[in-house]
């Protein structure tokens, strides 16, 4: 009978066991960090980056301030947008040369949203809207301006409801209606051949096919009192 042979393991050997072969990512991890190499090649970028950051650093310098004047500047002027158009049509007439009639003549400007379909004629909106009489108009007419049809209307009041005369201009905004409107302040039943006439110079300053395009009237907007119309022509008395 042969011997058994001992265990290959004996209790309280530690296993030896082969290390495998380092791989190049081992290698990576484990090399030392060579400091001076780095160093060197930092300063060799920053030897080609400096030309170009002298060129730029004025640029931006000049951009750094720019853009808060430029914010503050914009956070001053009331944004606007298309549906503003009434009211651009007023300012438009502040631009040089400044609308100037010897008469007052105070604007105004509304826009009457959603009440309406978008086929609505300005004239049939219009009339829905102010209520007003076939014997209150004095002229009207429609005439196609850029990227709308007008409608423009000259219209007294009867005494319960005002005096004067109105020039009042109308278009559809979609399903809105834009009024512009601009009172010459008169005691005749009609207008007179003044202020007809500086009605149609009044009018030939605003329906330009620029103020009837997609995009806003290229106007500069100024402040005015909020409790005060724009006004053209001779300052009241106070003003």
């Amino acid at each position: 009978m042969s011997a058994v042979p001992p265990p290959s393991n004996p209790v309280g050997r530690p296993i030896e066991r082969r290390r495998r072969t380092r791989g190049a990512f081992d290698r990576l991890l484990t090399a030392p960090i060579a400091l001076p190499a780095l160093e060197a090649r930092g300063r060799r970028a920053l030897r080609a980056v400096a030309p170009w950051a002298k060129r730029l650093a004025l640029p931006l310098a000049v951009l750094a301030l720019a853009y808060p004047a430029f914010l503050l500047w914009s956070s001053q002027r009331p944004p606007l947008a298309p549906r503003h158009r009434a009211e651009a049509l007023c300012f438009a007439l502040a631009q040089r040369p400044v609308f100037s009639p010897p008469m007052t003549v105070e604007s105004s400007s509304a826009l009457v949203r959603g009440r309406f379909h978008e086929r609505t004629p300005a004239a049939v909106a219009l009339r829905e809207t102010m209520r007003f009489s076939d014997d209150m108009v004095i002229q009207e007419g429609v005439a196609h301006v850029g990227d709308y049809e007008v409608y423009r209307l000259w219209l007294r009041l009867p005494a319960d409801r005002g005096s004067g005369h109105w020039l009042i201009v109308a278009w559809m905004e979609g399903a809105d209606l834009a009024i512009s409107s601009f009172h010459f302040a008169g005691d005749q039943p009609d207008p007179s051949p003044d202020e007809l006439m500086w009605g149609e110079a009044l009018l030939s300053r605003v329906l330009v096919r620029e103020n009837f395009r997609s995009a806003l009237p290229p106007v500069r907007v100024r402040l005015a009192r909020a409790d005060a119309p724009l006004d053209f022509g001779p300052k009241k008395r106070g003003d």
